[in-house]
């Protein structure tokens, strides 16, 4: 049985400035992903596109929250600021109490729209 059934349960285990970023993220991927819809994949939420393709996931971390690309190799990154082995995904660290650049993500999410099976 897996730790967490979704993605509120996953955000809930996540308390203080974590969790409180984790929630403005998955407000802020859904208010940018149109008709995003969510499941739980690799223990974290896990947010597919219209296309029903996964393509961004959350993650707490003890001091952070990771924003990732499930289809990085598909996105354009001109500036290099997606970190990770890639292997399944990429990422940007977000550090609770900074603001985040949406513009950059809203960004990469534009680009996570049209991405197909």
């Amino acid at each position: 049985m897996p730790k967490y059934q979704n993605t509120d349960e996953y955000i809930e285990d996540h308390t203080g400035p974590v969790g409180d970023l984790l929630k403005k993220l998955r407000a802020f991927i859904h208010d940018e992903l149109p008709d995003a819809t969510e499941r739980m994949e690799f223990g974290v939420p896990v947010f597919l596109n219209a296309h029903g393709v996964p393509v961004i996931y959350i993650f707490g971390a003890k001091n952070h929250a990771n924003f990732g690309f499930l289809r990085y190799d598909m996105l354009t990154d001109t500036d290099g600021v997606l970190i990770g082995s890639g292997k399944p995904s990429k990422h940007i660290e977000i550090s609770p109490g900074r603001e985040f650049d949406k513009d950059m993500l809203r960004r990469f999410i534009a680009q996570c729209v049209h991405v197909k099976a």
